[in-house]
Formats: C-alpha cells, structure tokens, sequence
C-alpha cells in the first residue's frame, strides 16, 4: 500500500469514526402486548380426579408398595463394575 493511501485511509477514519460515533441512532420502536395467560383449572382438576377415583371400584382395593422395583443406569452400571474388578 501507498504512503497516499495509508494517509487517506488515516485520516478518513480519524475524521469519520468520532463522526459516526456521535451520530443520534434512533430509539428502537417496541410495542409491548399483554399476554392473556389461561388461568390453571386446580378446582377442576381435582374435582374431575375424585369424580374418576368414585367411579373406579378398584381404587378402593389397591395396596401400593408391595413391589419393590430398583433401577441403574447404565453408566452407573458400568462404573459399579469396574469397581468391582478393581476392588
């Protein structure tokens, strides 16, 4: 690049930057909307749950933890074993 190009490049950035800078930008135009957000229906949920609960005869019946179910994920199932062989 050319001396006469460095200083042209120079000076129109020294002159141009502060002015572009300083230029006013325009308050960006929002509009703000209210979001109608459906009420939850607790009262009706359990209502409906007890009505579902009355008509099942099974229900009355059930006995809950009379199995007993584990679970392992398989990296845990992995780092288990390896332990084992360590150990």
């Amino acid at each position: 690049m050319s001396l006469t190009r460095k200083l042209v490049l120079a000076s129109a950035l020294a002159l141009g930057a502060p002015a572009g800078a300083a230029a006013e930008t325009a308050a960006p135009v929002t509009e703000v909307q209210k979001a109608q957000v459906a009420q939850p229906q607790q009262a009706t949920d359990s209502s409906d749950y007890a009505q579902r609960e009355a008509q099942d005869k099974q229900v009355q019946t059930y006995q809950g933890g009379s199995t007993v179910v584990i679970s392992i994920s398989g990296g845990a199932l992995l780092v288990l074993l390896f332990l084992l062989l360590i150990l």
